[in-house]
């Protein structure tokens, strides 16, 4: 009977225990959460301290700045209603038929809660005004490459994009804009340029998707100019300039630029219409390298006439004559082909070549030459090969004041070989601060020539005899050149005078 009775005055004090905390055991998994809203609310931005608790979870809205809390809001219609005003006042007239939002780094969130807190909605809105943290209703356009751009007019910004295309595409003897309608319509460009080159395809490189939403306002691009300098250059653009001095060409300025003529033509339309044009000293050029966060692909066909090289000088070694005395018994002699390649650029920047076809259109003679064997003078013949394959002239004589030379590259192989362009003795195999390394060649026949630029040291040492086509060195720009290439003089009278290198060369 005593056990029971103890055993009952114990099941009535668990009882009396259990009514106690019941409330507490009722909701024991919001109190810490109530604890941690109170705490995140004290430690905001803007403090707000808990003034009353709710007998049930109420709706709240928690303002996030940078992902730390900002405040709660104790009534949303103020932040709506701030929201339209600041369009009202500040931004309709810029940004007609749109609404503000907040910035990328707002973030406003519903939850749900039994505690109350302190009204600094007037406070927070002040701070969210102070710093600015507005966005507007536009468009983000992202890239698959992760470039972003937002604008106010998606129609109008893809209408800037064809532009964009169009300055990549032939526009010299035909028109850019009927190429890029044939490819938009899968017809094929007949039409060669002056340049004897035609589109074949374009293809923008990324995808694109566009995106209605609030957007950052300083970011914002507005008009179709800003559209395509965006295009162009991005949004860090920062214009360069030169100022033309007398003498200088488009050519010149372009190659100086490191860009193409038909860049520097299409970066000052109010200046410049074609390469041959003569420039005024004093000019200011722009001469910004295209720097696009997009990438245009074109691929273009380009048919060209080329020298056909014969193949080696044939010797006949004859021990009745004296050594340094040479009978031709066969002129050297350069051919021509037509050549079609297949170009791929992108953003106006060569980056593939592949030959298609080549038809030999007049068949090229080597040079057979009968040559003493009694006496050895390295005499050079007189006549003057190119001194690279695929030879263009990318400054020519005079294309700068004092320039007494031709620059030439190799279109297809720009750190390419040179060849010594006649027979002859290594005379010189050094290095200076404008020509970097640099070979003379003494053809002991009055003449001499220079091949400056090189990519590494001559091929020979001084006193090495060297025959025509043979190879003596790499294409280069060392010393003071823009882009690889190779500076070619020949001489006369010692290390007198430069000739007019075009009269050996035919160019």
């Amino acid at each position: 009977m005593k056990k029971q009775l103890i055993l009952i005055v114990s099941l009535a004090f668990v009882s009396i225990l259990l009514a106690f905390f019941y409330p507490k055991f009722g909701i024991i998994n919001a109190i810490p959460d109530e604890d941690a809203a109170a705490q995140l609310a004290q430690d905001a931005i803007i403090p707000q301290k808990v003034i009353e608790t709710f007998s049930e979870e109420q709706s709240v809205y928690t303002v996030y700045y940078k992902d730390r809390q900002l405040g709660i809001i104790t009534d949303q219609s103020k932040l709506d209603s701030f929201l339209n005003q600041v369009y009202e006042e500040r931004y309709k007239d810029e940004f007609p038929d749109s609404k503000v939002g907040f910035g990328e780094d707002i973030h406003v969130t519903e939850s749900y809660s039994l505690s109350k807190v302190e009204d600094k909605d007037d406070e927070i809105i002040a701070y969210i005004d102070e710093n600015d943290l507005f966005s507007i209703m536009g468009y983000k356009v992202e890239f698959s490459n992760g470039s972003v751009v937002y604008v106010q007019d998606p129609t109008e910004f893809s209408k800037a994009r064809e532009e964009f295309v169009l300055n990549f595409l032939e526009n010299e003897g035909v028109d850019p804009a009927d190429t890029y309608w044939k490819l938009n319509n899968f017809q094929k460009q007949t039409v060669y340029s002056a340049k004897n080159a035609r589109d074949i395809s374009y293809r923008f490189e990324e995808t694109a998707e566009i995106t209605e939403k609030f957007v950052p306002i300083e970011k914002l691009l507005k008009s179709y100019d800003e559209y395509l300098t965006w295009l162009y250059y991005g949004y860090d653009y920062e214009p360069s300039y030169t100022t033309v001095d007398e003498y200088d060409t488009v050519q010149y300025i372009a190659l100086k630029a490191g860009i193409s003529s038909r860049s520097l033509i299409a970066l000052n339309p109010d200046l410049l219409k074609s390469e041959t044009q003569i420039l005024q000293a004093g000019m200011q050029l722009n001469v910004s390298k295209v720097n696009s966060p997009i990438n245009v692909e074109v691929v273009k066909e380009v048919m060209r006439e080329e020298i056909a090289f014969p193949g080696e000088t044939e010797y006949i070694y004859d021990p009745t004559l004296r050594e340094g005395i040479t009978q031709t018994v066969q002129e050297y002699k350069e051919g021509k082909k037509n050549v079609l390649r297949r170009v791929t650029e992108v953003n106006g920047i060569e980056t593939e070549v592949e030959t298609i076809s080549e038809l030999i259109t007049e068949y090229p003679d080597h040079a057979i030459v009968r040559i003493g064997t009694m006496v050895i003078p390295s005499i050079g013949s007189g006549s003057f090969r190119w001194p690279v394959d695929n030879p263009t002239v990318t400054c020519g004589w005079n294309c700068y004041y004092g320039h007494t030379a031709i620059d030439i590259q190799n279109m297809y192989d720009h750190y390419g070989n040179i060849y010594a362009a006649d027979r002859g003795v290594v005379e010189e195999n050094s290095y200076n601060g404008i020509n970097g390394n640099y070979m003379v060649i003494n053809h002991n026949n009055g003449y001499r020539t220079y091949y400056g630029h090189m990519n590494v040291p001559g091929f020979w040492p001084v006193g090495t005899v060297v025959d025509k086509g043979e190879i003596i060195g790499q294409i280069g720009q060392t010393g003071l050149a823009f882009g690889p290439h190779v500076h070619f003089e020949v001489r006369t009278g010692g290390y007198g005078t430069s000739l007019y290198t075009c009269q050996f060369l035919g160019c």
